[in-house]
């Protein structure tokens, strides 16, 4: 049969734009763009911090079926337009963030997986979160259709900076660990995939031997345009007692050419004075002992980069922390829980090391198996001469528990005085749980999400995250670490071990009454 040709062309054009190929706005709208930015820099303890920025946006879509999608994902675009999405973060993270070592982080994330979604419609906001949370379940490959009514919650105060009407909905599974599963669907959502640019380098068999990592997206939409940002921070080894080595050998991977629809294809190093990057960088600047190298991949190739520490370093790479000026973070915090048997204690330290007062949001959804009593409450806050004294939070919201139905949310707004040592401690009790509600590993514990110290930063602050925005001011999130709460657990061998007494003792009385009702006994006479 003959196929016009013309037919064959607008039937392979309709699938071309509809697999994700650049599209022309449409005219009086804003042009799509996208830029991929990598950032290297060396820590104090001698690992590497390799830290990808992808950003994209374009022209809001007023009707999903009429919208042709180019630099945007068509199924995140798709699942912010059904649920009425106007903003969304989601974030994978294993492994903690030292900052101690590290400095301030790229992006702070819990530990686990997390989704924050404004969603538009306040009346059918639950409806919406579920059906959002399954989507992003079959997309990422993730366990997120899990996070139900007992781990959803809808913050006041510590998210107060997304909150532009509708329903804030916040949902955290402490125990989601990342995979290549999560990362693949993650990189798929780039206009050039993981074939150029420098999403070359993302290599799974390296990207997961780290002491940390933390693959995360954002997306944010007005009404006229549609942000779309996807991070990737991971904290690797240098080889070890090396003086030279190249960028390929961490991530196994060379540089490739920059994608061809990419506004901005750059790599920033950030490494010590007596570090010599090669080849020589595009622009350098100094601050403090570090230098900047600053390599723009859209003017020149630059397929490796190769770090060597000058022979004047008399000391081993990993061992260059007392030179290097580590930022350290304005608020540090960490939470640990107390007492033994049934009934405990959440204690949360939040430090300040800003000569000055820090207004901050604290945010903790505890289950509902742990029974929070919200009159145990106490701040005390210790300043730097040491006296210690009662804080008065200038707000308190606090949500109790349903049993199997919502967790207890315990929201402040705190002043943290200059160079203090605040510690939040409340008590609970230990609920019982149906056996049936126990995870296969009870013995280990339930994981309870980290609390959420929220803050902003000022646009002149020099100690800011890589994904703040320079010169604009920062709202910036930081996790405590995950408890470990022990519930008392049931003997779950005890209905193997009364079956099988029961059969037990079944069979040893079947055994005789049989004998005795079917045994015939008689007299046999001596044998002559």
């Amino acid at each position: 049969m003959h196929i016009p040709r013309l037919a064959v062309l607008a039937a392979c054009g309709s699938f071309v734009v509809a697999a994700g190929t650049p599209s022309k706005a449409p005219a009086g709208t804003t042009a799509e763009m996208f830029s991929e930015d990598l950032t290297i820099a060396m820590l104090a303890d001698g690992r590497v911090l390799l830290h990808f920025d992808f950003e994209m946006h374009g022209p809001q879509a007023t009707n999903s079926s009429l919208h042709s999608y180019g630099l945007l994902p068509r199924q995140i675009g798709e699942i912010a337009q059904r649920y009425g999405v106007s903003e969304l973060q989601l974030a994978f993270t294993q492994g903690t963030w030292r900052e101690a070592r590290w400095g301030v982080p790229p992006a702070a994330q819990g530990i686990g997986a997390e989704v924050i979604a404004q969603l538009a419609d306040d009346a059918d906001a639950d409806a919406q979160w579920s059906g959002l949370t399954n989507a992003l379940s079959g997309v990422f490959c993730a366990s997120l259709n899990f996070v139900g009514t007992e781990s959803t919650t809808s913050p006041r105060l510590a998210f107060a900076h997304t909150q532009r009407g509708g329903a804030l909905r916040h949902g955290f599974l402490p125990r989601e660990n990342v995979c290549t599963e999560n990362l693949t669907p993650w990189i798929k959502q780039l206009p050039c995939q993981a074939q150029s640019g420098v999403a070359a380098l993302l290599n799974p068999h390296r990207l997961f031997n780290m002491h940390f990592l933390s693959v995360a997206l954002a997306l944010n939409s007005d009404a006229d345009t549609l942000r779309y940002r996807q991070t990737l921070s991971v904290v690797v080894d240098a080889p070890a007692n090396d003086r030279s080595w190249a960028l390929s050998a961490l991530v196994g991977r060379a540089l490739a050419a920059p994608c061809p629809v990419a506004t901005r294809s750059s790599v920033r190093v950030v490494a010590p004075a007596a570090v010599q990057v090669a080849p020589p960088a595009d622009s350098t600047h100094s601050a403090g002992t570090s230098v900047t190298h600053l390599f723009d991949l859209q003017r020149r190739r630059v397929d490796d980069i190769e770090f060597t520490f000058s022979a004047e370093f008399d000391v081993e790479p990993k061992d260059w922390a007392t030179t290097n000026d580590t930022p350290v973070p304005a608020i540090a915090a960490h939470r640990h829980i107390t007492g033994h048997g049934s009934s405990g204690g959440i204690e949360t330290v939040i430090v300040n090391h800003r000569d000055a007062l820090v207004t901050v949001a604290y945010f903790d959804a505890v289950p509902w198996y742990l029974r929070m009593y919200a009159h145990t409450l106490s701040v005390r806050a210790t300043d730097a001469n040491g006296h210690t004294a009662q804080l008065a939070p200038n707000q308190i919201m606090f949500t109790p528990a349903v049993d199997r139905g919502r967790p207890a949310v315990l929201e402040l707004e705190l002043e943290l005085p200059p160079q203090s040592r605040t510690v939040l401690r409340y008590d609970f009790d230990k609920g019982f749980l149906k056996y049936s509600e126990h995870p296969p590993d009870a013995n280990r514990g339930f994981t309870i999400a980290p609390a959420i110290v929220s803050y902003s930063l000022a646009p002149s602050d020099t100690a800011r995250p890589l994904a703040c925005t320079p010169g604009t001011v920062c709202a910036v999130r930081v996790y405590t670490e995950p408890a470990l709460a022990s519930l008392p657990t049931p003997d779950f061998s005890m209905p193997y071990n009364v079956i099988t007494f029961t059969c037990t003792i079944l069979a040893l009385f079947f055994g005789r009454i049989f004998n005795l009702l079917t045994r015939d006994f008689a007299v046999l006479a001596p044998a002559k």
